[in-house]
C-alpha cells in the first residue's frame, strides 16, 4: 500500500477582519479576494481565506464566486481570537499569514510570532482617522511585521508613517482588475440598460461606482450635478453602490431639486453592465487606496473626471488619462464634466489613453507579485530564477516595487 503524496505547496492563510462594511453589500477588498483566489498558481500555492467576524452577505458573495470562506464569528476585541488563529496555523501547517484589516493584523501578527511563521500585513487605503488604540498596537507589533504591502506609494508612506512598518520591509503592489472582463459592449446593450434604468434618450450619463460613504465624496458630485443642471445641461447622474449614506444622499438630491436627474441604482456585482451607459465616470473621493472601479473604467475606455487623492493621483495623469480636480470642490467637478460634455474629441482622447494605460493593471500582475513576495519571505528561489539566473525573472515581479528610499 503506497503512502499519500506529500503536498509541498506553500500554505498561505489570508485573514480579514470582515468581508463587508456597515451598510454596504461588498467591500472592495472582498472583490479583490474574489479575483485573487481564482488566479493563484495552484501547483505552488495553497491559499486559504478566513474572516474574524460572523458570516455575512459579503462572505456569501465570495462563496457564490467559488471561493471557500471560513468565518470565526468573533467580536471586535474578542481575546479568544488569538488562540483560535494559533490553532488553525498549527493544525493546517500554515507557512505564512497574509493579513487585512486592523483586527486581523493585530491578532494575526501575534499568532504568527507564537507559531513561528512570517506575517505580511496588507494595507488597502490611507486612513485619515486611524484609531488611537491602533497606533499603540502598531507601535508594539512593528517588530513582528515581516513585510508590509501597500496598494500605492501613498499607502506605503502611510504604512511607514502611521503604522510604523520599517521602510526596508515595505513593498508596493498596485491593485488591478480582470481587464478582459471589462471591455466596451455594443450600443444595443447600452441602450437596453438605459431603457431599464429609465434614462431619457440622448441624455448624457455621469456615473460613479462605490460605497456610499464619506470617503467617496458623492455629496460633492451631487452638488456638481446641481450646478450643471442650473447651467442648462440635461444630464443623469447614475450612482451605483450602497452604504450608510444612501438615505442622506437621496435626501440631498431632493432638497437640491434634482431628484429627477439622479438615479440610485444600488449594489450590483455586475458593474460592467452599468458602466456601458456611462458617458463619463467620476471619482470624487476624499481619500483612497486605488479603487478597483478605476481600472475597470480605464479598461472600458470611459472618460474620467477624478480627484487627485492618494492612488488616484498616482495612476491618473491630468489631461492625459483624465481630468483631475481638487477634492471637496463641486464647482471644479462641474467644470471638468462640462468640458468633457462640450468637447467630444477631448473625451475620446482621454478615454483611449486611459484604456492604453490600463494594460499595466491587469489583476494577474498583482497576483504574480504577491506570489513573488511569498517566496521572498520564505527564502525560496523562484523557479524561473533557479533555471535562468537572477536576471531572468523580471516578469514574475512586474508590478511589485521596492519602495523609493
Amino acid at each position: 500500500m503506497g503512502s499519500e503524496p506529500i503536498d509541498e505547496r506553500i500554505r498561505v492563510l489570508h485573514v480579514g477582519d470582515k468581508f463587508g462594511v456597515t451598510g454596504a453589500t461588498v467591500h472592495g477588498v472582498t472583490r479583490l479576494f474574489s479575483w485573487w483566489f481564482s488566479r493563484w498558481d495552484d501547483s505552488a500555492f495553497d491559499c486559504r481565506l478566513i474572516g474574524l467576524r460572523e458570516f455575512d452577505s459579503s462572505a456569501q458573495f465570495l462563496v457564490d464566486s467559488g471561493i471557500a470562506v471560513r468565518c470565526l464569528g468573533k467580536g471586535k476585541l474578542d481575546p479568544t481570537t488569538l488562540p483560535a488563529l494559533v490553532r488553525i496555523i498549527k493544525k493546517e501547517r500554515i507557512d505564512l499569514v497574509h493579513l487585512h484589516g486592523y483586527g486581523a493584523t493585530d491578532f494575526g501578527r501575534l499568532a504568527a510570532r507564537l507559531t513561528g511563521v512570517p506575517a505580511l500585513i496588507h494595507e488597502h487605503f490611507v486612513d485619515p482617522a486611524i484609531p488611537p488604540y491602533q497606533r499603540i498596537a502598531d507601535s508594539l507589533l512593528a517588530r513582528f511585521t515581516d513585510m508590509g504591502v501597500g496598494v500605492s506609494n501613498s499607502v506605503v508612506d502611510f504604512l511607514e508613517r502611521e503604522r510604523y512598518v520599517p521602510r526596508d520591509r515595505l513593498r508596493m503592489v498596485p491593485n488591478g482588475a480582470p481587464l478582459s472582463d471589462f471591455q466596451p459592449t455594443s450600443e444595443a446593450k447600452a441602450a437596453a440598460v438605459r431603457q431599464e434604468l429609465q434614462i431619457p434618450p440622448g441624455r448624457p450619463v455621469i456615473g460613479t461606482i462605490g460605497r456610499l460613504s464619506t470617503q467617496k465624496g458623492i455629496t460633492y458630485l451631487i452638488k456638481a450635478v446641481k450646478r450643471l443642471v442650473d447651467d442648462g445641461y440635461q444630464v443623469s447622474l447614475l450612482v451605483v453602490g450602497d452604504g450608510d449614506l444612501r438615505e442622506s444622499l437621496e435626501a440631498e438630491a431632493h432638497q437640491l431639486g434634482i431628484e429627477d436627474f439622479v438615479i440610485f441604482a444600488g449594489f450590483t456585482p455586475d458593474t460592467r453592465s452599468l458602466q456601458t451607459v456611462f458617458d463619463i465616470q467620476a471619482f470624487p473621493s476624499l481619500f483612497e487606496g486605488t479603487p478597483l472601479t478605476l481600472f475597470e473604467a480605464m479598461s472600458m475606455a470611459r472618460p474620467i473626471v477624478s480627484t487627485g487623492v492618494d492612488g488616484l493621483g498616482e495612476v491618473l495623469v491630468d489631461d492625459e488619462t483624465a481630468l483631475m480636480v481638487p477634492a471637496k470642490d463641486p464647482e471644479a467637478l462641474a467644470r471638468a464634466i462640462a468640458c468633457l460634455l462640450d468637447n467630444p474629441e477631448t473625451s475620446r482622447r482621454l478615454a483611449m489613453a486611459a484604456k492604453k494605460a490600463s494594460k499595466a493593471y491587469d489583476i494577474q500582475r498583482a497576483v504574480d507579485s504577491l506570489q513573488s513576495i511569498y517566496r521572498e519571505l520564505l527564502g525560496i528561489v523562484e523557479p524561473s530564477k533557479a533555471k535562468h539566473g537572477s536576471e531572468a525573472s523580471d516578469a514574475a515581479t512586474a508590478g511589485t516595487s521596492r519602495i523609493r528610499e
